[in-house]
């Protein structure tokens, strides 16, 4: 791959990371007409619900979404981006952490999301936003489970590593 070609997937790649923190603030800050904005017009936002379309996508962040979490705080690990030959085309996955405030109670929750993106207008966006959640539960449950820590041998320890 020639100089050009390998500046130009850096700049894809910076573009990419950008897009997705902008999606965290965008979203925990409700600005719900900017982050239906980083969705192509047919873009599909695969979550608690499916919804497929700006208009769409808008309208549930807006209408749904809004009304229940008094509070949304997304921290997201660990990027992956794999460019199609095409240069405007990507996909990739990101681990996240998602804390909310609904309806009085604070849920914790991680997973990933699995992103398709699209150049559209000159921009990358999301033409398919999709999360899986490993887990999803009030804060005053905690975490379902806690790890058994083991010897190298593969026998249960009794306490946790200093």
């Amino acid at each position: 791959m020639g100089l050009e070609r390998r500046i130009a997937a850096l700049e894809d790649r910076a573009e990419i990371a950008q897009l997705r923190a902008h999606y965290c603030h965008v979203l925990d800050h409700r600005q719900w007409d900017e982050l239906a904005s980083l969705f192509t017009e047919d873009g599909l936002f695969d979550g608690l619900a499916r919804v497929q379309g700006r208009d769409a996508i808008l309208r549930f962040f807006r209408d749904t979404v809004s009304p229940s979490a008094e509070g949304i705080w997304h921290f997201c690990t660990s990027p992956t981006i794999q460019l199609a030959e095409d240069r405007n085309h990507a996909s990739g996955r990101i681990s996240m952490q998602y804390l909310s405030l609904v309806d009085g109670v604070s849920y914790i929750s991680a997973g990933h999301y699995d992103d398709a993106f699209r150049r559209e207008d000159g921009a990358w966006r999301f033409a398919r936003r999709k999360i899986d959640f490993h887990y999803m539960a009030p804060l005053s449950e905690g975490f379902v489970g806690r790890p058994t820590y083991i010897r190298p041998e593969g026998q249960p320890r009794t306490s946790a590593p200093a």
